[in-house]
């Protein structure tokens, strides 16, 4: 919905969510954030804070322009460093209902507020899923002594069957810290029974019961905590 800068409020109430305003005759764009923003100014050895003003000179400056707001694509986005570091050079895929844009982020130093700019392009994507080896080698070899031999081959079969999982149907858990391309998931119940059926093909063809047990109960456990590698290449055009 086009919207005139005059009619978006200059303080925006607390409690709304942050929106992308996008000026679309000057490609240009701001965050408008309902909380008040916050700059660090150097002051001696010290920094102090300060309210940042950049929203309000984005919208004296275009004035009288079309507005329109960019939303943001789910798990499209790309960084240079973890998410919690200001200093971090990020890529975000938004559109804005008719077009798609790359949008671009980041900070110079703590003085100055985080800079924003659209770039034409889109993500080359490419999603890795893997289940590690440990704990989950190790609690199979606990409980399933005796089959001790067959387990590198167990193994096998289920890495590689949790490798074709197509990722969006997993249960998301949490995101790594240090790395923004990094999350974590859990299986869900059919995934579960997916894996029954690679240990009972693998060899453990008297165990389907006590597998079925061993993975429901670890369902949400380290074991079989799978992890979620998300390629984003950004490519410009």
């Amino acid at each position: 919905m086009m919207q005139n800068a005059n009619a978006i409020s200059l303080s925006p109430q607390p409690g709304q969510p942050a929106v992308l305003l996008y000026c679309r005759p000057c490609l240009d764009v701001q965050l408008i954030n309902p909380y008040i923003a916050v700059l660090y100014r150097q002051k001696g050895d010290d920094y102090e804070e300060e309210p940042d003003q950049e929203h309000t000179n984005f919208l004296q400056r275009h004035s009288g322009h079309h507005l329109t707001t960019l939303k943001k694509k789910k798990d499209k986005f790309s960084a240079n460093r973890p998410v919690w570091d200001p200093f971090r050079i990020a890529y975000e895929e938004v559109t804005d209902g008719r077009e798609s844009f790359l949008l671009k982020s980041w900070r110079a130093d703590l003085a100055t507020p985080r800079q924003y700019a659209l770039l034409r392009g889109h993500f080359d994507m490419a999603t890795i899923v893997t289940l590690p080896e440990e704990p989950l080698r190790s609690s199979l070899a606990d409980c399933f002594t005796s089959y001790t031999p067959l387990l590198p081959g167990v193994m096998k079969a289920l890495q590689r069957t949790v490798s074709m999982l197509p990722s969006d149907g997993l249960i998301p858990t949490y995101c790594s810290a240090d790395d923004p391309q990094l999350s974590f998931a859990y299986l869900a119940e059919h995934h579960l029974r997916m894996l029954v059926r690679c240990c009972y093909e693998a060899g453990l063809t008297l165990e389907k019961d006590r597998l079925w047990q061993f993975f429901t109960t670890r369902q949400q456990e380290e074991e079989l905590t799978v992890e979620i590698l998300q390629h984003c290449r950004p490519c410009f055009s």
